[in-house]
C-alpha cells in the first residue's frame, strides 16, 4: 500500500519557525531597543564634535574636540590653550539651530549634547556682584517749626523738594493731622506757603505750622504768636541795656 503524504499546513496559519522568529516576548524586543540606544549613544561620543568657540574678547575659534571628553575637561583645555584662568571662566553651550542655552552637568560628555557654539565666559567675583553701588548722601537742612503758638521742633529735611513731601515729617514731629497742618511764612504775617515750592526756592529754614483743629481762629493764633515773640525780643533787649549799663 502507498503511504499518504502529510497535508501542508493553512496558508493563513504560519509555520513554527515565523512564529517565532517574527513574533519577540516584550522582554526580548527590550533588550533589542536598549542596544541599539547604546549603540547611538556610543557613535554620538565617539565622533568628533566641531564647534564655534566665542572668548570673553569676542573673538570666534573653531575647534574640534573627542565626544566622549567631559565638559569640565573641555573647559580646562580651552582655558589652557588661550592661556585662561579655568577657575575664573565658565562654559555657555548652545544648541544647533535654535541656539538654545544647554543644560549640562560637568562631568557630562560633550558628544552625548547637541552642541554648535562654546561661549568662554568670565565668571563675575561674588564681591562685585552683591557690592551696592555707592549711594550719594541727600542734602539735608534743619527746619525750625513753631507750633501751638508757643512751641517749637527741628526736622532735618531735604531743602530741594516740594513742602508737600515733607509735610508727613512735620505732622509725625509736631503730632498735627495732615488732614489739618497749613504751613505758614511765620506767625506774624500769616502768609500761606506754597507747597509746590521747596524751602531752597522760598528762601527759608524756619516756618510755622497751624493746626486748624487746635486753633480754628488763624488770625488769633497768628497774632497771639507776634504778640510772644514781640515779649521775647523785648526782654532781650531790656536784658542787654542792663548789662550794658553795668
Amino acid at each position: 500500500k502507498r503511504m499518504k503524504a502529510r497535508a501542508p499546513p493553512p496558508p493563513n496559519q504560519p509555520a513554527a519557525s515565523r512564529i517565532h522568529s517574527e513574533h519577540k516576548s516584550p522582554a526580548e524586543t527590550a533588550v533589542i531597543s536598549d542596544q541599539n540606544l547604546v549603540s547611538v549613544k556610543e557613535n554620538m561620543i565617539n565622533r568628533q564634535v566641531d564647534f564655534t568657540v566665542i572668548l570673553p574678547s569676542g573673538v570666534e575659534q573653531k575647534c574640534t574636540v573627542q565626544g566622549s571628553k567631559a565638559v569640565m575637561d573641555v573647559l580646562v583645555d580651552l582655558c589652557s590653550q588661550y592661556r585662561l584662568n579655568p577657575s575664573q571662566h565658565s562654559l555657555e553651550l548652545k544648541s544647533s539651530g535654535a541656539q538654545q542655552v544647554l543644560s549640562y552637568k560637568p562631568n557630562t560628555l560633550i558628544g552625548a549634547l547637541d552642541v554648535q557654539t562654546v561661549l568662554l565666559k568670565e565668571k563675575i567675583p561674588e564681591e562685585k556682584a552683591k557690592r551696592p553701588l555707592p549711594r550719594v548722601p541727600e542734602k539735608s537742612v534743619r527746619l525750625v517749626v513753631n507750633y501751638l503758638k508757643t512751641q517749637k521742633t527741628v526736622v532735618r529735611v531735604s531743602p530741594e523738594v516740594p513742602l508737600h513731601n515733607i509735610i508727613p515729617a512735620i505732622c509725625e514731629k509736631c503730632e498735627v493731622s495732615q488732614e489739618h497742618i497749613v504751613l505758614l511764612r511765620d506767625g506774624i504775617t500769616g502768609e500761606e506757603l506754597e507747597l509746590t515750592k521747596s524751602l531752597e526756592e522760598l528762601g527759608i529754614k524756619e516756618l510755622y505750622a497751624w493746626d486748624r483743629k487746635k486753633e480754628p481762629n488763624r488770625k488769633a493764633s497768628v497774632s497771639s504768636d507776634a504778640i510772644e515773640k514781640e515779649k521775647t525780643r523785648l526782654l532781650g533787649l531790656f536784658n542787654a541795656d542792663r548789662r550794658s549799663s553795668k
